[in-house]
């Protein structure tokens, strides 16, 4: 990536498959940080290991050569241009980086940093400020202020580069003493008498100047000279030791293994190592991979989340006055739950019927769509006295977990009419052959009719007509439904409306809808796209004043973050999808999610990456799980509802539900995306509690507790999970739970919490004595 011809930085993240290396010429220099994997180096004559969130400057004129250490790697690289940076600042600047490798600064000037490096690359990238050319430069700016003040050198032709620098005269001398002089004895008493001062004002003076005191920066010198003669000779530890001005060799290890976490003869035998590892690999020809810039910030913004790089903020917590009382309050419709999982194959499968189980037990869904019949086995070799034994063994499956089957089957394009008459004819003699199926179903079942693409009345209205005759002229328990794709609601209205003249309206509609956020502005409160058309056809619906409307379903649908594919499903998602959980609830009977990301595999055109699944892998719960049961904890007495809570009430408990939704705006910059909602504090304060002792309950559902990605990254990142890793995750990836009992008197109560981007909360008070 680079912004423009005439750009001052480039940026690229590698993927280094054998090794890389970099040749700045004396126009520029380069900053290279690992943000994933690990690398042997080599510059100069050195070798060394880079691991993870490690940087390395290569200044001008100097080669700089990587070799992975690890296949799953990234390396991001930015150059800088002195010519376009100098046309910027209109004087001459052409620095040198002495402490290449950043070793002399502390890990918190390396963490600020870091997040200078990231946010400007985002901010650079074309997803950032894009014609704001000044917002551009503030960041480049910001970042080589703080760089200069940790390492930057004017470069010097003969002079050895100094450490530390200072431009009181005073300070300057003792630091070009200490340099020349380090490997004798050095006494800052003799020093302040050759400069006329007092040793305790020189002392103090140096601290104030450079910020280290005078015996940790004679150590220091010391220490890197140390290095220097430990890596490129044989000699003694004692040898080397005293070679550079230590009194003792243990002086020299024990300041060595604080530097370092290990000691010189350690250290010698990993450079050893890492060098005969250099020489193995001299033969490799350069191989090296460059990310796509889509893929780069994806990567990017990723690993700043993880990271917890986040925008600073100096907001003020956002205030919520909530008021109890006991007028009329209206009810929450909590609606039917779909379990869809996708060919009814899935549906003999012991890992499926293992899910189904465990969610049953916990949320307890209602119904279970699924596309199309099983295929049974080849009865020529075999004395089968079912002949619809799969069939039947998924029937019997879906009625011992008291669920309701919607039977999903599909027009295809080349269909013809005949086979059409023939698939219905089979699905007869499959529940005809099931004995209990109607007993069974009794409640009812469901058949959905699935039209093509760009169907039309003339192509399939017969299609439709035909299994509406089929299903009532057999069955007693049955519905018809059609699925109605937000694509093709043209096509769906006038279908109806011929319908309805012909009195053969279906007893329910299955609305598919997957939310890419096509509008290109958004503003945070505004209804989600998937709410606003289901509104426009259920009010469709309405003006056609019939009696016994269609039941409506959202079988399918999905809300992810942008119509940039890159971004969709990577980030954190609870607290769109509960905020759309919320505001389907009034509006339609059932909602269908997908039991994993395997049942989807009928979805040819959407991204199954960022699916609204429960399961990932066996009893691995998805952050979904715990959305549907923080919602289905909720009470069914709505008292106060805003855009991003409901409050509501069950006898003696009141239910708190917040989410901190934030549905990205592709209009704003990657930076602004990412920290606009990062961190929020929230003060709900509610006033009117009846007096007496209760039992306060706290669960917070957000990217670290409940979400899979972050605990992943801590079992590894491995992308095979063995048993060990499924336990851990199985164990970590629940929300946070906390509990507490208090007494109220005065009908008072604060509560204080901290939410990230898209983080449920849910705040249980539940009233468990009287105080009298």
């Amino acid at each position: 990536m680079q912004m423009g011809s005439l750009s001052p930085l480039s940026v690229k993240l590698l993927k280094v498959n054998s090794s890389f290396t970099k040749r700045n010429s004396r126009h520029s220099f380069s900053i290279f940080y690992v943000v994933k994997g690990q690398f042997l180096c080599q510059k100069k004559s050195e070798a060394f290991s880079l691991a993870e969130r490690e940087f390395i400057i290569n200044n001008q004129d100097e080669t700089i050569t990587f070799k992975q250490k690890n296949q799953q790697n990234a390396l991001l690289h930015l150059e800088f241009y002195f010519s376009e940076i100098e046309k910027i600042i209109g004087e001459d600047w052409r620095p040198f980086f002495n402490d290449d490798r950043l070793i002399y600064i502390s890990e918190e000037e390396k963490q600020i940093l870091t997040e200078k490096i990231f946010r400007l690359v985002l901010d650079t990238s074309k997803f950032g400020s894009t014609g704001q050319r000044f917002s551009s430069l503030n960041y480049l700016f910001s970042f080589f202020e703080q760089l200069n003040k940790l390492v930057l050198m004017e470069e010097q032709s003969e002079k050895e580069k100094l450490l530390l620098v200072s431009e009181h005269p005073k300070v300057a001398a003792v630091i070009e003493y200490v340099e020349q002089s380090y490997n004798r004895r050095i006494s800052l008493k003799e020093i302040a008498k050759k400069e006329y001062l007092s040793e305790a004002y020189l002392s103090r003076l140096f601290k104030e100047e450079t910020g280290i005191n005078f015996s940790d920066y004679v150590d220091t010198i010391r220490l890197k000279h140390g290095v220097k003669e430990l890596r490129s000779s044989n000699l003694p530890i004692l040898t080397i030791a005293l070679n550079n001005g230590f009194s003792t060799g243990k002086r020299f290890s024990k300041l060595f293994k604080e530097k370092y976490q290990m000691t010189p003869n350690e250290y010698r035998k990993q450079n050893l190592s890492i060098q005969k590892n250099i020489k193995k690999l001299d033969n490799l020809k350069e191989d090296y991979t460059i990310f796509s810039e889509d893929e780069m910030i994806q990567i990017i913004a990723q690993f700043m989340l993880n990271e917890n790089i986040k925008k600073k903020t100096k907001e003020l917590p956002t205030h919520y006055s909530l008021k109890i009382n006991d007028s009329q309050t209206k009810l929450l419709q909590k609606p039917d739950k779909i379990i869809n999982i996708g060919s009814a194959e899935n549906g003999i499968s012991e890992d499926v019927r293992y899910q189904i189980r465990l969610l049953q037990e916990k949320i307890s869904f209602e119904y279970i769509r699924f596309f199309g019949l099983c295929e049974e086995v080849d009865q020529q070799h075999y004395v089968i006295t079912d002949k619809h034994v799969n069939n039947h063994r998924l029937f019997s499956f879906i009625n011992e977990m008291r669920l309701k089957p919607i039977i999903v089957l599909e027009i295809t394009p080349e269909m013809t009419f005949e086979q059409w008459k023939k698939e219905l004819s089979y699905l007869k003699k499959v529940i005809q052959g099931y004995v209990h199926f109607e007993a069974s179903f009794k409640s009812g079942w469901f058949l959905e009719i699935k039209l093509p693409k760009h169907y039309s009345l003339i192509s399939h209205g017969e299609y439709y007509e035909y299994a509406y005759q089929f299903l009532f002229s057999h069955f007693t328990t049955g519905q018809i439904g059609i699925t109605l794709s937000y694509k093709e609601e043209r096509a769906f209205k006038e279908l109806f409306s011929t319908m309805e003249e012909k009195s053969l309206l279906p007893n329910f509609i299955s609305y598919n809808h997957y939310d890419q956020a096509f509008q290109k502005s958004r503003h945070e409160s505004e209804h989600f796209e998937l709410i606003e058309q289901l509104d426009s056809l259920l009010n469709w619906l309405k003006k056609r004043k019939i009696d016994d409307l269609p039941t409506c379903f959202v079988s399918e649908w999905n809300v992810v973050a942008t119509d940039q594919h890159i971004l969709s499903g990577t980030f954190f998602r609870s607290g769109i999808v509960m905020k759309s959980l919320v505001q389907l609830s009034s509006r339609v009977e059932g909602l269908g999610f997908w039991l994993n990301l395997e049942s989807e595999g009928n979805l040819k055109e959407e991204n199954q990456d960022s699916s609204l699944s429960i399961f990932l892998h066996g009893p691995l719960r998805r952050p979904l799980f715990f959305v549907l049961t923080l919602f289905e904890r909720v009470g069914d007495e709505i008292i106060e509802e805003s855009d991003n809570f409901i409050l509501t009430k069950r006898f003696n408990s009141y239910y708190l539900l917040f989410y901190n939704y934030y549905y990205l705006n592709p209009e704003d910059t990657a930076y602004e995306n990412l920290w606009k909602t990062s961190k929020r504090e929230a003060v709900f304060n509610f006033d009117g509690l009846k007096k007496g002792t209760y039992l306060i309950k706290r669960f917070l559902l957000d990217s670290n507790h409940g979400g899979i990605y972050n605990q992943w990254l801590k079992a590894g990142g491995t992308i095979e999970m063995d048993t060990d890793i499924q336990e851990f995750l199985l164990q970590s990836v629940v929300p946070d739970f906390q509990m507490k009992q208090l007494e109220i008197v005065n009908g008072k109560l604060e509560e204080r919490a901290f939410f990230e981007i898209n983080a449920c909360y849910l705040l249980i008070l539940n009233r468990i004595t009287e105080n009298e």
